[in-house]
């Protein structure tokens, strides 16, 4: 238990999920339990456990959210004089009520993170957390009082009021639970279990980010929250005249105050509703791209884990939509690959050494072409690649070139494996079957003559690709020290 985690990786939807968590506790009575004479906050959890399972920043911008979230409880005629200064609106001093409100719990949030980082870099991290959880409630009273001392003199509170919260009967007992919550959260985050789902996610980004529009994604994502934020106003406005309607039928008049307050407490309802519905969206997202990821790892190469010739084909139909093509002589590519002699490798050595060379021309393709495009396996020694980036021919060659260098380090007894290759660049309306039968033509080009070497397919002289295939033997010094037949 002791063993120092490995970081959360997509820690993206924690994130979210942890400020969906903090909306909902913080307009629902889970984060404000009050039993006589016990008062409970857990409003602020969902910033110690982010501060404890993803860093600083993200605890830093969730105590924001929560300091919003009191700042907004605050600004209505209802609520006690003592609370009405966290409330830009009611204080009078709206800068101070931001700084006290939204500044503190920033401030709070950035802290507990450095102070858990600093705790799981220790020799015992686990009691480092508890230590840390233990101090986050004085921690975040000391702010608050500090801040309204400061901001508010008039009030009377100063730092010295947090020895008053923790004389409170509910002090240890709150401590204990918030501790426990913390510890396992802390285990659940270093988990098998959902560090295989965040892996599992993050492949399924990585498998779709050559054909995705990210960009038109969150501009899509952007304008579903305003329309949501604007659909949330407009239910609560006409909820508060329909009540004022009904109170005005019964012979009761309400004034503005009490209009204002009824549609204050309705907009808290609905943001606390809007919440619940984002956990339960980032629950159903995270177990359907775990479920995509499955479906995809079902059609993966078993051996070199690129894609197999289905889903490489059903892929790259979608990519091809993407490329650009024009007259600068940029665009993408189709590369089709083969090990040289390879048969002769699996009769002389063996096929569990000849599945070793494949593992390593698929780490080698993966090394120069990842983020690149998409990469297959279509069976025996035969590798693909649709690039999708655009670039010019020269840098194609260096890109070739830095592949045939890693390859030729792959050895079979001291042997240098070396590879053939055709290569066609992308046209306008191709198919990827067509793209594909040139690129296989240029490779028996290749394969005909001295091998180790790729071939280039027809495109337009003025664009910088040849028009007629040319064989291009790139690194000519170096010594071709491959297995000969």
């Amino acid at each position: 238990m002791g063993k120092k985690r490995e970081p959360v990786k997509n820690g993206g939807y924690l994130f979210w999920g942890l400020t969906a968590i903090e909306l909902f506790m913080s307009f629902s009575f889970l984060g404000y339990l009050h039993i006589e004479p016990i008062s409970l906050t857990f409003a602020y959890v969902p910033v110690l456990v982010a501060g404890c399972i993803l860093g600083a920043g993200e605890s830093a911008a969730i105590g924001a959210v929560f300091g919003l979230a009191s700042l907004w409880k605050a600004s209505a005629f209802y609520v006690a004089a003592g609370d009405a200064v966290f409330s830009p609106m009611m204080s009078g001093k709206p800068l101070e009520s931001f700084l006290l409100s939204v500044g503190t719990r920033t401030l709070f949030g950035f802290l507990i993170g450095l102070l858990y980082q600093a705790a799981e870099k220790g020799k015992h991290p686990l009691a480092g957390i508890l230590v840390v959880s233990t101090v986050g409630r004085p921690l975040h009273t000391l702010l608050v009082y500090a801040g309204m001392g400061f901001f508010f003199p008039e009030m009377g509170y100063s730092i010295f009021s947090t020895l008053d919260d923790m004389k409170r009967l509910d002090f240890f007992p709150f401590i204990l639970i918030v501790d426990g919550i913390v510890l396992l959260c802390y285990l659940f985050s270093r988990s098998r279990f959902l560090n295989q789902l965040l892996y599992r996610i993050q492949r399924v980004k990585g498998a779709n980010l050559s054909i995705a529009h990210s960009g038109r994604s969150a501009v899509v994502m952007a304008v579903l929250i305003g329309l949501v934020f604007l659909s949330s106003v407009s239910v609560a406005l006409y909820f508060t005249e329909r009540m004022g309607n009904v109170m005005s039928s019964h012979g009761i008049e309400m004034s503005e105050e009490v209009l204002y307050d009824v549609m204050h407490l309705q907009i808290q309802f609905l943001l606390g509703m809007i919440a619940l519905a984002a956990m339960v969206v980032i629950v159903i997202i995270m177990y359907q791209k775990n479920f995509n990821y499955l479906y995809y790892e079902a059609r993966l190469d078993g051996l070199t884990g690129l894609l197999g010739r289905n889903q490489f084909f059903q892929n790259g139909e979608r990519l091809l939509k993407t490329i650009k093509w024009d007259e600068s002589g940029r665009t993408g590519c189709f590369i089709i690959l083969d090990v040289d002699h390879f048969k002769e490798i699996n009769d002389r050595y063996g096929h569990p050494e000849g599945d070793r060379v494949l593992r390593e021309v698929a780490g080698n393709l993966q090394k120069v072409f990842s983020g690149k495009g998409i990469l297959g396996r279509l069976g025996g020694d035969e590798f693909v690649v649709l690039v999708s980036e655009a670039m010019s021919r020269p840098e194609a060659e260096t890109l070739l070139n830095s592949l045939r260098k890693g390859i030729r380090r792959i050895r079979v007894q001291e042997e240098a494996i070396t590879c053939s290759i055709g290569v066609i660049p992308v046209e306008p309306e191709c198919t990827i079957e067509e793209l594909y039968r040139n690129a296989d033509r240029l490779l028996y080009d290749a394969k005909k003559k001295e091998k180790d070497q790729f071939v280039f397919g027809s495109r337009l002289c003025e664009l910088g690709w040849e028009k007629e295939p040319a064989v291009t033997d790139a690194d000519e010094t170096e010594e071709n020290d491959g297995i000969t037949e």
